[in-house]
């Protein structure tokens, strides 16, 4: 079984800001699944799915992002 949590920003896309994300994540025992952009012209945000085998590290990685102000939903189970 496998769990996800979604972190969420504001558009414009940065580049930057998710390689941050992703390093911080994979150190923490996850990696990147999904990214999903805004559709152009339309009000939305920059989703990044992150991936874990464990929940316990889902749980803390979500945590620590949230604690650095980042805006996280889940984790959930991700299926099998």
């Amino acid at each position: 079984m496998s769990y996800m949590f979604e972190v969420y920003y504001r558009p414009p896309a940065d580049a930057a800001k998710e390689a941050a994300l992703i390093e911080r994540v994979s150190r923490l025992g996850g990696r990147l699944d999904y990214r999903e952009a805004p559709d152009e012209g339309k009000p939305s945000s920059v989703c990044l799915t992150f991936e874990f085998n464990d929940i316990d590290r889902a749980r803390a990685a979500a945590e620590a992002l949230r604690a650095q102000g980042e805006y996280v939903e889940g984790p959930v189970d991700y299926g099998s």
